[in-house]
């Protein structure tokens, strides 16, 4: 792949595009946004049963392919330099649209020709996945076909335009890393990053090393676990089932051939130095050593002093040069768990030969690859903890973490992918409804990911030109299968090739969303499992001061018809009240929501408790400070009637880090109570846990506390590693009293290792 920063385009585009944003958005819907478009009042190309495209360059042959496929015609082809007039596509390779970059286009339908000129093979085809969109969602091969009349100037705004699948915890067939490649080229994504090794299964099969899959690519199946959850390889002999796969080196070339096709680049990943675990089930020796010189068991990172490590590593990355041709090889490098080097005798003794760190000789580590592939001719791409300790000026990083972080890690210096956490993580739920799939606990709906600017405000221009792309990530934990990576990429892939594509400041929402209407259709003319979220009805409540009301907004992403009931029935397109504007409540509620479509419902009910409760819009005074990412409403976060569900990341909780929580809420007045609820989740492999007791301590002058009620969690309770977020409403009951100040405490579980959060919502008095 070749990147090169923006060229300034001619005042023509730019005349063409603000012509385009006044008058033409409305006709002609194409996702993601072109540079231009004129609408032309000509009559519309009609579409012959048989084409004849004009091709002067074997390079074109992929766009005349894909024009085939989307057709459905025959084509014949004519092999000329002029054009031709008896031909009804002619495709242009023209050197002076070089400023468009070899993935822009200029394409020009009119009644008697379909002209596309590109400086570029890659624009041609992008081309022809434009015209993709201006043909109807569903036809058959003798249908009449009409393009419109128009004039398309497009040109992306990203060089590297990506999109992430891990095959490590959920082994995907091949069949599917096809269609996945198709999808990524249907949205004009030019980059395939396949996470083939992780801790937990090795995906590739490697011929000088085939314990590598003949063990590592398997797993013991432990139901009721999560893949990482007590992970141990399935070996020959064992009577457990075994759950696994590989890619042969056959496979891969079939893979790498087929995404060329299709202008796109594999981007492979061999894990080092850390998330390694099934490398030492298959390999023991080259895990670090304890006091005692035995080699630890269940770690998850190389032996940084053993040159063995580096030699199977580098025997690994020889036949993986031979496999893929990118220009870039990425090599993990995160979550380095470096206890193990601190523990480590060897590692000790070469920490201290070199005047290291535990940062300093993981860079050491990452430094030796990345001079490896420089003198084999191609480049290291690793995550951003490659930027602890020393890293070679050359690497270039993959940004994962917060949207708040990208200026302070650009300005390193280092040429870089933002894969952004806080928007780009597939993964992460992308609705609040409980009727969601279980996911990840963060949270990235279509309209956030839609509305990531990728460079940060206020950045300087060196810093800013550093930023090769953007790029998405689908990490399979809780995706078993491919219909739910289908699930969990759309339609949020529609808006990440708004974001890689689209230059900074042109996006409008209000256009995608109407955009969004035919593009769904599309997506299930081609049978795609996406996700309802989008159109599912949120129902949140604000709680109202002056009046003591709640007030009630439902609401969808894209839009769609909301009918709604308060009275406990279920709504359908004849029962209940169509959504319009917010209504108000005087008391606790149930509601429950649908939206509707053609007559029928068409998600399941969304119910939610509007519970207005005694300590609803209290003051509260908050002694222990969350973090700022988890800082939500400050303290009236807990009485503000809105509940967090079962989504850490939604901006609803408080986020107690290592403390204690303590609070005291203060009712406007002496009022008889009798229980209070405590609302928290867990989701332990995300360092979120259950709170061990919860006291409760009621007063009527603010100064002199007596102890209420306490609950306890039960000491059998085994807190599971795994990433699966569970919500809880802890009541505390006693007898009927009168209080005006209630203080509540809650003790955090002391785990040695782990930095521990309680996360709290809503303080519920009755």
């Amino acid at each position: 792949m070749r990147f090169k920063p923006w060229l300034i385009l001619s005042v023509i585009i730019v005349s063409l595009t603000s012509c385009h944003n006044k008058k033409q958005s409305a006709a002609i819907q194409i996702i993601p946004e072109p540079l231009s478009i004129e609408q032309n009042n000509g009559k519309a190309f009609i579409v012959e049963n048989s084409l004849k495209i004009q091709l002067s360059d074997s390079a074109m042959l992929p766009a005349a392919s894909l024009l085939q496929d989307i057709t459905k015609q025959d084509i014949e082809l004519i092999w000329k330099n002029e054009k031709d007039s008896s031909a009804d596509f002619i495709f242009e390779l023209n050197a002076s649209l070089d400023s468009l970059s070899h993935e822009g286009y200029v394409l020009n339908i009119s009644s008697e020709q379909v002209q596309i000129q590109s400086a570029g093979a890659e624009g041609l085809f992008y081309a022809v996945e434009s015209i993709r969109q201006l043909l109807p969602t569903t036809f058959d091969a003798d249908d009449e076909l009409a393009l419109p009349a128009c004039r398309i100037i497009d040109s992306p705004r990203f060089a590297w335009r990506g999109m992430h699948l891990d095959v490590s915890r959920h082994f995907m067939p091949v069949s599917f890393i096809k269609k996945y490649i198709d999808y990524l080229a249907m949205h004009k994504l030019n980059v395939f990053h396949w996470h083939l090794v992780d801790g937990i299964g090795w995906r590739i099969e490697i011929k000088s090393h085939p314990e590598l899959t003949d063990i590592g690519a398997w797993r013991k199946v432990k139901p009721g676990l999560r893949p990482m959850q007590e992970f141990e390889v399935w070996r020959e002999g064992d009577t457990e089932e075994k759950y696994g796969g590989f890619y042969t080196q056959d496979e891969v070339r079939e893979i790498v051939a087929y995404a060329t096709q299709k202008h796109i680049t594999v981007l492979p990943e061999i894990e080092l130095p850390g998330h390694s675990e099934v490398v030492f089930q298959c390999y023991p020796h080259l895990a670090c050593k304890d006091a005692n010189g035995k080699h630890i068991k269940n770690t998850a990172v190389y032996c940084a002093a053993n040159p063995q490590g580096y030699q199977l590593l580098e025997d690994v990355l020889e036949e993986v040069l031979t496999l893929f041709p990118s220009e870039y090889i990425h090599i993990g490098g995160d979550e380095v768990d470096k206890k193990f080097w601190n523990k480590c005798p060897d590692c000790q003794k070469m920490m201290k030969k070199n005047g290291y760190d535990a940062h300093e000789l993981q860079s050491h580590f990452i430094n030796h690859f990345d001079t490896w592939l420089k003198e084999k001719g191609r480049k290291l791409i690793g995550w951003h903890e490659i930027l602890e300790g020393q890293l070679s000026p050359s690497a270039t990083v993959m940004y994962w973490a917060s949207e708040k972080q990208v200026k302070e890690y650009l300005e390193k210096g280092h040429p870089t992918v933002l894969t952004t956490g806080s928007h780009l993580y597939f993964d992460h739920y992308q609705g609040l409804s409980k009727n969601e799939p279980k996911a990840f606990g963060g949270y990235a709906p279509l309209k956030k990911v839609y509305d990531y600017e990728p460079i940060p405000e206020g950045l300087e221009p060196q810093y800013a030109n550093l930023v090769m792309g953007v790029q998405a990530n689908i990490w399979t934990e809780f995706m078993p299968n491919e219909q739910q990576v289908e699930y969990m990429l759309f339609p949020r892939i529609a808006a990440l090739s708004e974001i890689a594509w689209q230059q900074k400041g042109t996006k409008n929402w209000r256009h995608f969303e109407n955009k969004m209407n035919g593009m769904l259709k599309r997506y299930e003319s081609m049978n795609i499992n996406y996700a309802q979220s989008a159109l599912r009805p949120g129902i949140t409540f604000e709680f109202q001061p002056e009046t003591h009301q709640m007030k009630v907004r439902i609401e969808t992403e894209l839009k769609a018809d909301i009918r709604y009931t308060i009275d406990g029935t279920e709504p359908s397109f004849t029962n209940g009240m169509t959504y319009t504007t917010p209504f108000f409540l005087d008391a606790s509620a149930t509601i429950k929501a649908v939206t509707v479509k053609n007559g029928e419902v068409n998600c399941e009910t969304e119910v939610k408790e509007a519970i207005l409760h005694k300590a609803a819009g209290a003051e509260v005074e908050l002694f222990s400070q969350p973090i700022e990412k988890y800082s939500s409403n400050g303290p009236l976060t807990l009485v503000d009637t809105e509940f967090g569900g079962n989504k850490w990341g939604n901006g609803k909780w408080l986020g107690i880090l290592q403390k204690d929580f303590e609070a005291i809420i203060k009712l406007k007045e002496s009022t008889a109570i009798q229980t209070v609820k405590f609302s928290c989740i867990e989701a332990p492999g995300s360092g979120i846990f259950y709170p061990e007791t919860v006291q409760v301590l009621i007063s009527d002058d603010g100064a002199d506390y007596t102890q209420a009620g306490e609950w306890q969690l039960d000491k059998t309770y085994q807190k599971p590693w795994s990433f699966d977020v569970n919500d809880l409403i802890i009541p505390i009951e006693f007898n009927r009293t009168k209080a005006q100040y209630i203080k509540i405490k809650a003790r955090y579980p002391r785990l040695e290792g782990t930095g521990v959060f309680l996360f709290i919502d809503e303080i519920i008095v009755e």
